[in-house]
């Protein structure tokens, strides 16, 4: 197992099949030899060759226990000399003794019953794992199948709205039949609706404001049935149909988007400027933020690879090994199942990846400077998210400025200890992001009522 789950861990990796790992280790200073990098400098096809060989030897070591026996010496001399290289290139002189010692043991079990050196050998013990590896796996796939069931039926009062795009959107409303303007919360990437559940529940239910929110195609119950390559344009034309097909005329809107979802809420309201009431961004993407900030751009790659191993294990049903992430429980409590139930699941980390490409490829393609609204906005920013990378503050307020430039409204504030998640998912965070969208509503309000009234008057005036 150590040599053969060592050697698919490394197959999935882009450095080993390329051969640019074995470079990149030597010229560390923990594991590094200076004389060992100039040599695969010089020689880089040699040095692809060792990598792949070894990344071989890995792999397809657990073939020891085929053939009789007969691959047992190959594979464990492989083995021998490659820990003994690494003692003396990488300084790991006590993997020389520790790896070999189990040797002995992979020879007694490799060997053929009949052979008088495993004379009396019992192998009761290898198909008692071979069952209980059986039942693990069927478990497994009955534990995901149950979990996708969950993530499949939504919410007793789930809907339903096939797209332009022939996509089906699940989304829950909620709230009181009023003229209060409606709230929409749009997700952020490899992100549940339900991320939203402690603002929701306080303006559901301690407003005058009815709250919309859904999944994005891909995402929880909701579908994408396009064949197209999936560009942003896509979510953005998906929720305008969604609040034009919920959201009654009569009734204002207020986007809410976090994360990548304050992208795509940027995008549509220049669409509909005319039903907006305003617009609240929590931490968002700017579409900048790739070329600007050194943070997102180091860390672009490291996220791409990491959704798209994600994906691939969980298709596999590995999602029942996962761990219960601590951010899960301070979610209501009504809430944790199902979004655990998500975050297992193979469908979120999917149209994860799908959308990290397009966002890569559209926001490195970005030029310009962000088009002016004249909606009134409010940007709520995690402190840790400002502390850790200054740039983003700065497009936090460029956005605003975006917001101003044609006589709207804007304003930028930052929520003390919260970080780009837990504003959402920590109670006290979330209830401080719903106190700050209350007032901004409420002011939103003013000024519209005060608008009514100045027009009123001078309609009156010219009668």
């Amino acid at each position: 197992m150590s040599y053969g789950v060592s050697g698919w861990v490394k197959l999935v990796g882009d450095k080993w099949r390329d051969g640019t790992a074995l470079p990149g280790v030597m010229r560390t200073r923990t594991y590094g030899s200076e004389p060992i990098y100039c040599l695969t400098q010089r020689h880089p096809k040699a040095s692809r060759a060792v990598q792949h060989a070894t990344l071989a030897m890995e792999c397809l070591f657990p073939l020891v226990y085929v053939a009789g026996g007969r691959l047992t010496r190959p594979f464990l001399a492989a083995a021998g000399g490659f820990h003994v290289a690494n003692a003396f290139v990488m300084g790991l002189g006590r993997f020389m003794t520790a790896f070999p010692a189990m040797h002995p043991m992979v020879a007694y079990t490799t060997a053929p019953k009949a052979h008088p050196a495993v004379t009396g050998r019992d192998d009761r013990a290898a198909r008692a794992a071979a069952l209980l590896l059986a039942v693990g796996v069927a478990a497994s796939v009955a534990v995901a199948a149950q979990r996708r069931a969950v993530v499949l039926e939504g919410w007793p009062t789930s809907r339903k709205l096939v797209t332009r795009h022939g996509n089906e959107l699940m989304y829950e409303t909620g709230g009181p039949d009023s003229d209060a303007p409606v709230l929409v919360f749009c997700a952020g990437l490899a992100s549940t609706s339900e991320h939203f559940a402690w603002i929701t529940e306080r303006f559901a239910h301690g407003s005058e404001h009815a709250v919309v929110s859904y999944a994005r195609a891909g995402y929880a119950g909701s579908r994408r049935n396009t064949k197209a390559v999936y560009e942003l344009a896509e979510s953005v034309d998906d929720l305008e149909d969604l609040v034009r097909a919920v959201v009654p005329e009569n009734r204002k809107v207020v986007l809410v988007g976090h994360s990548l979802g304050g992208e795509l809420i940027r995008r549509l309201a220049q669409r509909i400027p005319g039903r907006l009431a305003g617009l609240v961004y929590l931490d968002p993407s700017h579409p900048a933020e790739l070329q600007r900030s050194d943070r997102q751009r180091a860390g672009a790659k490291d996220l791409r690879v990491t959704l798209t191993h994600v994906a691939r294990y969980t298709r596999l049903g590995t999602g029942v090994l996962m761990s219960r992430p601590g951010w899960v429980d301070r979610l209501p409590a009504a809430y944790r199942e199902k979004v655990f139930a998500q975050y297992t699941d193979a469908r979120l980390w999917t149209a994860g990846k799908r959308e990290w490409l397009a966002v890569e490829k559209e926001f490195t393609e970005f030029t310009g400077a962000v088009e002016p609204l004249t909606t009134p906005a409010l940007i709520i920013a995690a402190q840790q998210t400002v502390d850790q990378d200054p740039e983003q503050l700065l497009l936090y307020n460029e956005l605003a400025r975006a917001h101003r430039s044609h006589g709207g409204r804007a304003a930028v504030e930052v929520i003390e200890g919260a970080d780009h998640d837990s504003m959402l998912t920590e109670a006290r965070y979330a209830h401080e992001a719903a106190q700050l969208m209350a007032e901004f509503l409420a002011a939103a309000e003013r000024r519209s009522e005060e608008a009514d009234t100045v027009a009123a008057h001078e309609g009156g005036a010219e009668r």
